[in-house]
């Protein structure tokens, strides 16, 4: 069985999100404040009429968390294209 030792660029890219997605909720948690991190993506659920969702502290992490990695997966994919 073969083993990958490097992760490809958009791996990378939804890993530093995912990382993001979880400071950015860990700064809500703490703070009690919703966090600057957080606040496009709660902006987003809100035009949908969704907003109050993101009283849970769970909701928020999943959310947010899939959120940027989301992000983070289509800007390393768009890079490694590039190259």
């Amino acid at each position: 069985m073969k083993t990958r030792k490097n992760l490809e660029l958009w791996e990378k890219g939804a890993l530093v999100g995912g990382l993001v997605g979880v400071i950015g909720t860990l700064v809500t948690y703490v703070t009690g404040d919703i966090s600057f991190i957080s606040i496009p993506v709660v902006l987003s659920f809100s035009i949908f009429g969704a907003g109050l969702l993101f009283l849970s502290h769970l909701f928020e992490f999943l959310a947010v968390v899939t959120f940027y990695a989301l992000i983070g997966a289509i800007v390393g994919y768009l890079v490694s294209r590039r190259k």
